[in-house]
């Protein structure tokens, strides 16, 4: 795969990837767990081309998902990209075809992912601007930490077309 293409079609994948979460994920979920499909899409474009990249893509994804959600504008958006923040930080140093870096990538994105999304949403709720609760550790529990498997298992699914994409030739 060109990685020029790829780069351009990552807007795209984010939209596909943000409808496809609001309205077929509940579909495919595994004992209430859906998967997220945009912090995937996300965390593979950072992999490939680094965290200013990837923290761009964040933003959009995030829109992307409070749009179609009714979540809080913007709580999205900041947490995928402290987590493509995470992910990118060793993107020159570490190879991304060591099968440890995706998947560490991954599972480290979307407990930070899942924490930040979920401090927003009792942040806002403590300041009486949104009525989202969610108690905290019991959803760490019983959702995040399942999420983490079920992404890491799609992120093992997606590391063939991830090592088809030649690293960058640019120091």
């Amino acid at each position: 795969m060109n990685r020029g293409a790829l780069y351009y079609l990552m807007i795209p994948l984010l939209v596909v990837a943000g409808l496809f979460q609001s309205s077929a994920a509940p579909h495919i979920s595994i004992r209430g767990i859906k998967p997220d499909l945009v912090l995937l899409v996300v965390l593979v474009g950072t992999l490939l081309y680094g965290h200013r990249p990837g923290i761009t893509w964040a933003f959009i994804g995030g829109i992307i998902l409070d749009l179609f959600s009714g979540g809080p504008m913007g709580s999205s958006s900041l947490s995928l990209m402290l987590a493509a923040l995470v992910a990118g930080m060793g993107h020159r140093t570490l190879s991304r075809f060591n099968l440890f870096v995706p998947l560490g990538a991954c599972l480290l994105g979307t407990l930070v992912y899942a924490t930040a999304y979920l401090s927003i949403l009792g942040l806002l709720r403590s300041f009486n601007l949104a009525n989202y609760y969610l108690p905290f550790w019991t959803t760490l529990q019983h959702v995040v930490a399942p999420a983490m498997l079920y992404n890491a298992t799609l992120m093992l699914l997606l590391l063939p077309f991830l090592n088809r994409v030649p690293e960058s030739q640019d120091l």
